[in-house]
């Protein structure tokens, strides 16, 4: 199998904009950045750690099957689709 850049389209193919990923990323360690490596890294390194133990705890404090943003929005199509009418077509 071979790859060839003339096969492959220009355009991106996902309307996600991965960039907000690393641009909020970039907007928390701000502070960390005027650090020497080191100290980067360990700032960094303890974010990420506090951020993960957030959320373990709220993920063990959780109950249900589905997620109470994803449960919410069901709960509203349901309701909405009360008035719906099925058809064959």
């Amino acid at each position: 199998m071979y790859w060839s850049k003339s096969r492959f389209i220009p355009r991106p193919l996902c309307d996600t904009l991965v960039n907000n990923m690393s641009e909020t990323f970039n907007s928390i360690i701000v502070q960390a950045r005027s650090k020497p490596i080191v100290s980067m890294m360990e700032e960094i390194h303890l974010y990420m750690m506090q951020r993960w133990d957030e959320n373990r705890s709220k993920e063990k404090s959780f109950k249900n099957t589905i997620c109470p943003r994803i449960k919410t929005r069901l709960d509203n199509e349901t309701t909405n689709s009360t008035n719906w009418t099925p058809r064959y077509f």
